[in-house]
């Protein structure tokens, strides 16, 4: 039996019986083919990226299983037929699990004092430069022609 990491995202607009239904639809589909929750995070409403199906908010959810890959058809078939699964994703695991007071998905990275400055990383090639020096106007005696209003050369 292998590891595996499916993360879902459900439609935000269902209530909270139908977002609890297909959480708990997948997990009896892991269980009911031999395999065994070893984690389930429900992370909540969250904002997407960018939007799908018209939609700007999802309920994510992840579960952490062992299971053979005979599920894995299976779950995505699930998936695939149930309207309110906007996004879905399933991977082999090969970290650790989490532990179980660990933050909510978004939420480990450390909080910023209001009163720290944020630094922003290095550009790309180094600091911006300052303007080149401005070339040479039309009229300057360097560019090889006189500007004292006599014709050179050039008469007809």
């Amino acid at each position: 039996m292998r590891r595996y990491e499916t993360t879902f995202v459900v439609n935000p607009q269902a209530d909270d019986a139908t977002i609890d239904r297909q959480v708990t639809a997948v997990t009896d589909l892991i269980k009911n083919d031999g395999g065994q929750i070893l984690h389930e995070k429900r992370i909540g409403t969250r904002r997407l990226a960018y939007p799908i199906a018209g939609l700007n908010q999802g309920f994510y959810a992840s579960i952490i299983f062992e299971s053979e890959a005979v599920v894995l058809p299976k779950l995505e078939r699930h998936y695939k037929l149930e309207e309110p699964y906007v996004r879905h994703l399933t991977i082999r695991y090969e970290g650790q699990l989490p532990a179980e007071d660990e933050a909510p998905f978004g939420d480990s990275h450390h909080e910023m004092d209001e009163s720290t400055p944020r630094e922003r990383p290095p550009r790309p090639g180094g600091p911006r430069r300052s303007k080149p020096p401005e070339s040479p106007a039309d009229g300057d005696s360097s560019a090889g022609g006189t500007d004292d209003g006599s014709e050179s050369d050039n008469q007809v």
